[in-house]
């Protein structure tokens, strides 16, 4: 474990998320971190302000995509004519090219998914910060959690690289305000995964079961 001089947290028990040892971990002061006593495997950092920082991350990342749904991510011109497509309508370009499941899978990877973890996040860290839970957080939260691997804006994000490429020979391509937005949203999820810590959310919900 790291060792640090700041603040010590407590956490009675946890899982390893690899091999299952349930283990006891002693007080853990502000930057270090607890592995598995068994297979070694990460489990988790005691990090500073986690919450606040969070909270700010997932707020931001809801702006950033309120905007990426507002305005078009690109502008395609040719012949004369210009064509825009946004998150949503990319969805519906794929359902009338007779591409209906990739159609569904990516609205919900880049419109839906993000907008349940953004806003299921906020909800949760505010009770956090408030220490007013109901029967929904504990499960939301194992919800939110189960499904941050469907969240993939980088993988969209790639594919449009290419697509844009590819289209550049045939079309000029016009960068949307949403694309900047889309970039920074990426960004802001990346940090909000990071920052967040699960064990200051589930020590929460203990104390308040416990209570």
């Amino acid at each position: 474990m790291e060792q640090s001089n700041q603040t010590s947290v407590n956490i009675s028990q946890i899982a390893c998320h690899d091999c299952d040892l349930l283990q006891k971990v002693p007080q853990l002061r502000v930057g270090q971190t607890a592995n598995c006593l068994r297979c070694n495997a990460f489990l988790f950092k005691n990090q500073k302000n986690s919450v606040d920082r969070s909270l700010a991350f997932a707020i931001t990342g809801l702006i950033l995509y309120i905007i990426s749904n507002m305005f078009p991510l690109l502008s395609l011109r040719a012949l004369g004519t210009t064509q825009d497509e946004t998150l949503i309508s990319t969805s519906i370009s794929l359902f009338k090219a007779d591409m209906p499941l990739l159609s569904i899978v990516v609205l919900f990877t880049t419109v839906i998914f993000p907008a349940t973890t953004l806003l299921g996040t906020i909800f949760i860290l505010i009770q956090v910060k408030r220490d007013t839970f109901n029967d929904y957080t504990a499960p939301l939260f194992r919800f939110l959690r189960s499904t941050d691997t469907w969240g993939m804006l980088e993988i969209f994000m790639l594919a449009l690289l290419v697509a844009m490429v590819k289209l550049g020979d045939v079309a000029e391509v016009i960068f949307g305000t949403s694309l900047y937005a889309f970039c920074l949203l990426i960004l802001s999820l990346t940090m909000l995964s990071h920052s967040l810590n699960p064990h200051d959310v589930w020590s929460k919900l203990r104390r308040d079961i416990t209570q």
